[in-house]
């Protein structure tokens, strides 16, 4: 399981407004997958808004009931509510996409915020431990059938069931520079002449690429 890292990119002249953050909301309502977005997008909503209620407050205290005042008052209120849904709309998204790239699948990831690649990173990560808590869980062996006492044959004791064998993890010498992946504790970055332990289905996938060689504990 791995994913690329997200390339965040700037939009020339394409401020966040209005205009922008509605714009992001349709696209975000219609669309599957995610709508490309600079590393600050969020930061810049939020100076956005700020704006908006400065201007929203000198218009108050210059007339409460004036016209400017009721424009601006609507605006800050739609943004708000566009704001928190775009918001849903891409928390759900990156949940599924998290999601996937635990169960295996590959995904290059671009347009995230610095906020959601963190996000990603930590949904990664606490799936991928979750999803090892759950598969090496020991569950308690079936309690044997009753045996009949009526035969007077002396019983065999029966030996107790083995616990499950838990693969242990594989010693690797990383042979050339591997892009970031999502691991079971969070993102890994190998660099070349790395010496990691990694679960034995890691290990495989970069020993079968040639990532990577099994280091001999006896050599």
């Amino acid at each position: 399981m791995k994913y690329r890292a997200p390339h965040p990119t700037r939009v020339a002249n394409d401020p966040v407004n209005f205009d922008r953050i509605t714009k992001i909301y349709r696209e975000e309502s219609q669309r599957k997958g995610l709508t490309s977005l600079e590393a600050d997008f969020w930061e810049e909503v939020q100076r956005y808004i700020a704006r908006l209620e400065q201007e929203l407050a000198s218009a108050r205290a210059k007339d409460a009931n004036s016209k400017a005042a009721m424009l601006l008052q609507d605006e800050l209120r739609k943004v708000l509510q566009r704001r928190d849904q775009i918001y849903q709309f891409r928390e759900r998204k990156i949940s599924l996409l998290a999601s996937q790239v635990v169960g295996g699948a590959s995904a290059e990831v671009r347009g995230l915020t610095r906020t959601e690649q963190d996000l990603l990173h930590h949904l990664t990560g606490a799936l991928a431990e979750a999803r090892k808590t759950a598969f090496h869980v020991e569950t308690m062996p079936a309690a044997p059938p009753p045996t009949s006492l009526s035969t007077g044959a002396p019983q065999t004791p029966t030996a107790p069931p083995s616990k499950p064998q838990v693969a242990r993890e594989v010693v690797l010498r990383i042979l050339e520079d591997v892009p970031p992946f999502a691991g079971p504790a969070g993102t890994l970055r190998l660099r070349k002449e790395d010496i990691v332990t990694l679960p034995p289905t890691i290990a495989k996938v970069l020993v079968d690429r040639g990532k990577a060689r099994v280091v001999n504990p006896s050599s």
